[in-house]
Parts: C-alpha cells; sequence; structure tokens
C-alpha cells in the first residue's frame, strides 16, 4: 500500500514483520460451531452494531500528534539515546557526511550521532547445526566501542542460568582457567527461548571497552545450553560492521574444564556504542586501557566478582540485579501448569517448544504464551504499508507486532485490524478498527527487526477463523514480492499468515 486506504495496491507482496500472540483455551467442546462465536473482545466489523471505541477522524491530522502513545515497547533498545542532539565534530571531514545514514562513519560517534552510532547491533546468525553449554570467542573493535548487551541461541526452552566472562586479548591457554577472567553477566532466570529464535540478555553487569585495534575474549555459557555452527577455521573473521569483527571460535563443555570444539561459531547478537576517540588517534591508543578495563591474568587487582573455587552447584535464589531490556510482550498468565480437564490420547510434554492441542497460554505457557511467528525480513520491494490476511489454526489472541522499514529515524506507525479478508475493503475505512497508533515509533534500518510494543487492544482470532491486518508507517515498508495473493507464506502450530497487497494511498481514491 502506498497512504491509507487510497490510491494503487500492488499484489502478491509478502507482508515482512514479526507477529507475537498466545494460544488460548478452546470451549470444553470444540467444534464447527465455534468458528461461528465472536471472540470475547471481537474486531469490529462493517457490520457490527456497536462502533469502535477509537474511530480515526473523517479527516485525519495532517501531523503526527506531540503526545506519545500510552503504552512503552515491551522490547526496548538496550541502552537509550545519550545524547538526541548532535554534537557538532572538532574537525570538518575530509567528505560530506550525514548523520542518519544507517553507517557510524569515522567522524562520528554516539556523542555526536547517536541515530548512526549508538545501539548498534551486529548479529552472527541463528542457524544451527550443533550444540553444548558455552562459546569462546573473539571481538576485534574496529573502533573505540563499548559493548553493553548480548542475545543467545539456547539449545532447550525455559528458565536457565547465563553467564557471560570476558578478558583482554585471546582465550588461548585459558580455556581451563578462571584465571584473568571477569564475570560480567549472571542471570539465574534467563526465559530461554526455542532453538533459532533470539534469547536476549539484557544489560551486562558491567559495560566493556574496548579500543581500536584491541581484541577482546568471551566466555558465554548457558544451563540449558547453546546451539551454534561448525566454523571453517579458528579466528578467522566470521561478521563483521564499521564497528568490529566477531571471529570464529570454540564450543565448551562446563565452565573452565572439560571437552573443547574448533571451530565453532558463536550463534547471537551483540549490542555497542562507538564511543569518542582521543584528540589525536594514533597507534599509542591501542597501548591505552579503557576506562573500565577488563581484568587480565596480569592485573594487580583481582575481579570484584570473584568466582569460587568451588562454584554452588545449584543457581543462586536471588534474581539478578537488573532487568532485561527487552522483555517478551505478554507475561506468562499462569507459572503453574493448570491440569487439563482430559487426558490426551498421546503422551504430550510441557516444555518441548510445541503448544500441542491439549495445551493452552494457561495450562502450558512455556510452549503456548508470547508465541513469535515471523515471515521474512528479506526485501526487493516498498511502498507505505501492507494488507494481509491471518487464519487461526487455533484459538489465539495477537498482542504485538514488528516490521521492517524503508528509513530509519522517528515516524507514525498505524496497524488496522477487520474480521475476515479486506477484499473489497482496501479503499475504504468502513469496517476496519484501528488498534495501535504510535506517532513516535523509532525505526530501524531496512532488514533489522523494528519492534512496535504492545497493540491497543489485544485481537482475539477463533480456530479457523481469519483476520485482517493493515499495517501502515510514514518511514515506509519494504517487503518481498509473492508468488499468489492468499496463498500460504508462513505458519505454525497457532497461525496461517497469507501473502497479501502493498499499498499507496488511504482509503480513498
Amino acid at each position: 500500500t502506498e497512504g491509507e486506504f487510497e490510491g494503487i495496491t500492488y499484489s502478491p507482496r509478502v507482508w515482512s514483520g514479526t507477529i507475537w500472540y498466545n494460544v488460548v483455551e478452546a470451549t470444553s467442546s470444540p467444534s464447527k460451531s465455534l468458528t461461528k462465536l465472536p471472540s470475547k473482545s471481537p474486531s469490529v466489523s462493517s457490520h457490527t452494531s456497536k462502533p469502535t471505541s477509537h474511530p480515526t477522524p473523517s479527516n485525519p491530522t495532517p501531523i503526527p500528534t506531540s503526545s506519545p502513545t500510552r503504552l512503552p515497547t515491551p522490547h526496548p533498545t538496550p541502552k537509550p539515546t545519550p545524547n538526541p542532539t548532535p554534537k557538532p565534530i572538532s574537525t570538518p571531514t575530509t567528505s560530506p557526511h550525514q548523520c542518519g545514514n544507517a553507517l557510524c562513519e569515522l567522524s562520528e560517534n554516539a556523542a555526536n550521532c547517536p541515530i548512526d552510532c549508538s545501539s548498534k547491533e551486529i548479529e552472527t546468525t541463528y542457524e544451527f547445526n550443533l550444540g553444548s553449554s558455552g562459546n569462546m570467542f573473539v571481538v576485534k573493535a574496529r573502533r573505540n566501542i563499548v559493548v553493553s548487551s548480548f542475545a543467545i541461541n539456547s539449545k532447550s526452552r525455559g528458565v536457565g542460568a547465563v553467564k557471560i566472562y570476558t578478558r583482554a586479548g585471546s582465550y588461548t591457554n585459558h580455556e581451563q582457567s578462571r584465571d584473568g577472567w571477569e564475570l560480567v553477566y549472571e542471570n539465574d532466570s534467563v526465559i530461554h527461548n526455542r532453538r533459532g529464535v533470539v534469547t536476549e540478555l539484557g544489560f551486562l553487569d558491567r559495560k566493556i571497552h574496548i579500543a581500536k585495534d584491541r581484541s577482546q575474549s568471551f566466555f558465554v555459557t548457558s544451563t540449558n545450553g547453546l546451539v551454534y555452527k561448525g566454523g571453517e577455521k579458528e579466528f578467522s573473521v566470521y561478521q563483521s560492521d564499521e564497528g568490529m569483527e566477531i571471529m570464529e571460535g570454540i564450543g565448551t563443555e562446563g565452565e573452565f574444564e572439560g571437552i573443547t570444539y574448533s571451530p565453532r561459531v558463536w550463534s547471537g547478537t551483540i549490542w555497542y556504542n562507538v564511543v569518542e576517540a582521543t584528540s589525536s588517534p594514533s597507534k599509542s591508543l591501542t597501548k591505552l586501557p579503557s576506562k573500565s578495563p577488563s581484568v587480565s591474568s596480569h592485573t594487580s587487582k583481582p575481579t570484584s566478582h570473584p568466582t569460587p573455587s568451588n562454584p554452588t552447584p545449584i543457581p543462586t535464589s536471588s534474581p539478578t540485579r537488573l532487568p532485561t531490556p527487552h522483555p517478551t510482550p505478554k507475561p506468562t498468565p499462569n507459572p503453574t501448569p493448570k491440569p487439563i480437564s482430559t487426558p490426551t490420547t498421546s503422551p504430550h510434554q510441557c516444555g518441548n517448544a510445541l503448544c500441542e492441542l491439549s495445551e493452552n497460554a494457561a495450562n502450558c505457557p512455556i510452549d503456548c504464551s508470547s508465541k513469535e511467528i515471523e515471515t521474512t525480513y528479506e526485501f526487493n520491494l516498498g511502498s507505505s504499508g501492507n494488507m494481509f490476511v491471518v487464519k487461526a489454526r487455533r484459538n489465539i489472541v495477537v498482542s504485538s507486532f514488528a516490521i521492517n522499514s524503508k528509513s530509519r529515524g522517528v515516524g507514525a506507525v498505524k496497524i488496522y485490524t477487520r474480521a475476515g479478508s479486506y477484499t473489497n475493503h482496501e479503499q475504504s475505512r468502513d469496517g476496519w478498527e484501528l488498534v495501535y497508533e504510535n506517532d513516535s515509533v523509532i525505526h530501524n534500518r531496512r532488514g533489522v527487526v523494528t519492534e512496535l510494543g504492545f497493540l491497543d487492544r489485544k485481537i482475539h482470532i477463533a480456530k479457523d477463523r481469519s483476520q485482517s491486518f493493515f499495517v501502515t508507517s510514514t518511514n515506509g515498508l519494504v517487503y518481498k514480492g509473492g508468488e499468489k495473493e492468499f496463498s500460504v507464506y508462513q505458519s505454525d502450530e497457532g497461525m496461517e499468515i497469507m501473502e497479501g497487497i502493498g499499498t499507496e494511498g488511504e482509503f480513498e481514491g
């Protein structure tokens, strides 16, 4: 789409984004008649007798409202922008650069260009074919950087303990000893997602400063295990951007003991800021420690959080001091599983990453709540919006979306919904309900997830019913061309997402 409900439409198109939802309890005797019953909070259709409680004016305001949305995003960035007003650099660049072009250039840093240089994200891969309890790997800084947060690819779902250690330089000859390693993250209550899905950890207990051209080793370990790919050559560069290089490393069993496997590609994400260099950067910069250096084996000051020689065999009872900056869109509604009223015909296990027919968000929240389905973040086309249809395979409640934006920066996003198909309703507001409106969404660059937070109203979709969505952004959306409108592009045990259309215009024309 281009705009909202007017102008040209393009078909078929694959909406690029993510939907979070819960699988909810069905009636005691599910049957076809279930599809004839509206949800407890139905979407407003064109034939409803009760108008929406949030009507859109017939003449919408041409500029965004000055007041922010009522609901905060459930997935804030690991570090807030330290200075939203760019500070001019002390010396002019030799060539024209532009803050806001998604590249942190040599003249820019988190202080004078936060949109390009703060909360930067680098991902290795979430593909996997191997696994163990942990990984060691080396990061080399291309700029002066501060690492603030990690995400991992866990081997199994559920609550588990995660630790991250670090040391200056390489981990070679230090794989079997704690000496020189500093514990910079410890959380005994991390809710691990399923394999191949990002598990964000929140802030490190101490940010890690790495000077330009210096190397820093990390050791990431989880009681739930990690999955990853086999590599080609240990210490070769696997992933890089303008701020850092991530090398191939090793897989480990246990903490500083047991078997190691090489080469291995750590699977995860690192968030960091590019910080200001000294006034006269030179080779001597690499000889200067950061303001908060990692403790190395030859330091005269021991770590402030030493690990005892005989670590406790069970996690501590106290939770981590720092909350995760990326909470799931909906908290677990009932952490104690509720027994189902009738036994299953075959043995099922809550916690196997599948929301089975006997399970729902009430009796198996680990498998059935805050479920995530992604279409794709690949793209070759774009416009201002998309319309598409979701069909429920179970009784579900949709709570949150993420989009793939066309351009970075602050912009307005709206999400409309209606029961059934959008066919013959592309050019009219009638029957559509506005369920999300935020004029201050910080859009990421193309190909990177932009999470929107909670909808203003959760959308209940009964099993086998269809629901249309219209997502539009003033910054535009990117997506892929499809093969056939209304064909299933992506599905899981809870829903199917169909190919839809791109639009130009809003509700008329």
